[in-house]
């Protein structure tokens, strides 16, 4: 049986809410029993948001496997000897070649469907390139210019960050709000 729209929200918001108990805990703080403030949540929301945008990322490129099964398939097509990559693989890249769990990809879409419940169609695409371009870990110094560059704007990283800050907390408003 499919959940609705509102159930599915419901259950993404008590998930979160359990993730900033939980990390409330873990930085030995006293465990709140009752509700939990959007402070506590948007930490916890902006880690979620990250991981959802890096396992957005690390999804299969279709069109690679395409042309590496043509490659396999039609040895012409195949790579002459010599033109290989070299074996050292940097952090980025041997991160992002991880397989990807079911977990992380069933706990992508309801976060990233979150982003629709913010009003402003800017802060939507705000959150979603400065977690994208975090590279899968939540950074404390953000690439301000390059989500400048994704999205076509010339708003300073002051605003940027302004922007920013504002639409994860407004997300854990509306999050703390569903307990």
């Amino acid at each position: 049986m499919r959940m609705s729209a509102k159930q599915a929200l419901k259950a993404s918001a008590n998930k979160i809410c359990a993730e900033s108990r939980r990390a409330l805990s873990a930085q030995d703080r006293l465990v709140q029993k009752g509700p939990v403030g959007k402070h506590e949540i948007a930490p916890v929301m902006e880690a979620r948001l990250v991981t959802a945008a890096w396992t957005l990322r690390r999804l299969p490129d279709r069109e690679r496997g395409f042309l590496r099964m043509r490659g396999a398939v039609w040895p012409e097509m195949a790579r002459e000897p010599g033109n290989y990559t070299s074996v050292d693989m940097s952090d980025f890249a041997a991160r992002r070649s991880l397989r990807i769990a079911p977990a992380e990809i069933d706990a992508m879409q309801p976060t990233l469907d979150l982003l629709l419940l913010l009003p402003d169609l800017m802060d939507r695409q705000i959150l979603f390139w400065t977690a994208w371009h975090q590279d899968g870990e939540v950074l404390t110094r953000i690439p301000w210019a390059k989500v400048r560059r994704s999205l076509g704007v010339t708003m300073s990283r002051w605003t940027l960050k302004r922007h920013y800050e504002a639409g994860l907390l407004w997300l854990a408003a509306i999050i703390a709000m569903q307990q």
